[in-house]
């Protein structure tokens, strides 16, 4: 939001100015369960991010899906720079952390995103592939918010975003031949960091069907790919405390 909007009814203004905003441009209420369960889940992703990026540099893989990857730093550009969420400068400096930590996982995934490819051809021009599918998401993330299909903090492109996330990395998993650089702490702090924001979502927008949908099976395949990445621990001797997979390729 750019400029302040006065809930009369309430008595409450959004400012963008304000650290946390207790309601949204359209004067729905933002209640204390609803910023925190939304902050706390924001955070676990800056946590996985943070693992992510450490993770690249010292195995040269990246555990994010390559097309996943970069639809949601497509995402992070548009939320980080242009539009801006109306729930407060907290929520504001957590998108950007987000984005500042994807430009160096991003760097990574041209570099080694070609891993997780089979096919020669693809392999052989991995850049462009992922350069033109990163043009492709910013077009459809920017048109969901320019064309008023989009909420004021990047609700539904986020999960249309999320959803790609959940559901290739789950893939990629399933086909990769070993665990290497995979991490188990990036696994539930994604997952649950993901479920906390779907409870926000389910709580502040009880009406729109559309995301819920999304949040449910982000959900389903997120917890699918904590099972099966426990059960492939457990079937390749893995010690479940071990942090990230010390395998070799």
């Amino acid at each position: 939001s750019d400029s302040i909007t006065t809930c009369q009814d309430l008595g409450l203004v959004n400012d963008p100015s304000h650290w946390f905003n207790w309601v949204d441009i359209n004067c729905e209420p933002y209640t204390y369960y609803q910023l925190i369960v939304f902050a706390t889940g924001c955070l676990m992703w800056v946590i996985a991010y943070g693992i992510m990026l450490r993770n690249a540099i010292k195995f040269k893989f990246i555990e994010m899906a390559a097309v996943a990857g970069i639809s949601n730093f497509a995402w992070e550009i548009l939320w980080g720079t242009i539009f801006n969420t109306d729930m407060g400068l907290f929520f504001v400096w957590t998108y950007r952390a987000w984005l500042i930590f994807d430009l160096f996982i991003v760097y990574h995934l041209f570099k080694y995103g070609h891993k997780q490819c089979r096919d020669p051809l693809i392999r052989a021009n991995f850049k462009w592939f992922l350069g033109l599918a990163g043009i492709f998401w910013l077009g459809i993330y920017g048109l969901l918010y320019r064309q008023g299909y989009d909420t004021s903090i990047g609700s539904v492109s986020a999960y249309i975003c999320q959803f790609t996330i959940s559901i290739l990395c789950l893939y990629l998993i399933h086909n990769v031949k070993t665990l290497y650089g995979f991490s188990w702490n990036i696994a539930w702090l994604r997952s649950i960091g993901t479920g906390l924001v779907s409870l926000f979502m389910i709580s502040h927008y009880p009406d729109n069907y559309f995301i819920q949908w999304l949040c449910l099976f982000s959900w389903i395949c997120d917890g699918t790919y904590m099972i099966y990445f426990w059960k492939r621990m457990k079937r390749e001797g893995i010690p479940v405390t071990e942090p990230t997979i010390l395998l070799t390729e």
